[in-house]
């Protein structure tokens, strides 16, 4: 049932973008090539509901490529005891949709200084989605290599001799 309804919505969208493609020339003033510049603003017309997630996600696994990264320091290989530390949510300005990081550090206990740091990030998408029923989720992304480096320093059992200790 909801794929027709899908279905119905989107044959009615078609219909629509049809019109106004016709009718926007008109409403501009346009009396030359008023043809070719409604063949021409058909498919923009047609994609305008969804071109806030096409390009937002676009944008969103750019940031996710150059920003959600795993960050170690030096003498990350010599600790011994571990406890998660301060954990940041920030919501990012700019974006066609919205995105916010959640950052989080892991903390060594002799000297109190952060050892690793990992940034992952997460949107619902864009306003179509976030708005209508069903169409939601959560997109994210996290650094490639977190697994890998979690297992090489073997953050589960730092973090369990943290608490003992």
């Amino acid at each position: 049932m909801i794929g027709l309804l899908f279905l119905f919505g989107m044959g009615l969208w078609f219909i629509a973008a049809i019109m106004l493609s016709k009718r926007i020339p008109r409403w501009m003033g346009v009396t030359k090539h008023r043809g070719n510049i409604s063949v021409l603003l058909f498919p923009l017309v047609l994609v305008a509901p969804i071109a806030d997630d096409l390009i937002g996600r676009w944008q969103f696994y750019r940031l996710c490529d150059r920003e959600a990264v795993v960050t170690l320091s030096p003498n990350a290989n010599k600790v011994e005891w571990a406890r998660r530390g301060n954990s940041a949510r920030t919501d990012f300005e700019g974006y066609l949709i919205p995105i916010r990081s959640q950052t989080g550090e892991y903390v060594d206990i002799h000297t109190g200084n952060v050892f690793m740091t990992d940034a992952s990030f997460y949107t619902d998408g864009g306003y179509l989605k976030r708005h209508l029923y069903g169409l939601g989720g959560v997109t994210s992304c996290h650094p490639h290599n977190l697994n890998t480096i979690s297992k090489r320093l073997n953050i589960e059992l730092l973090l369990k001799q943290g608490e003992m200790k």
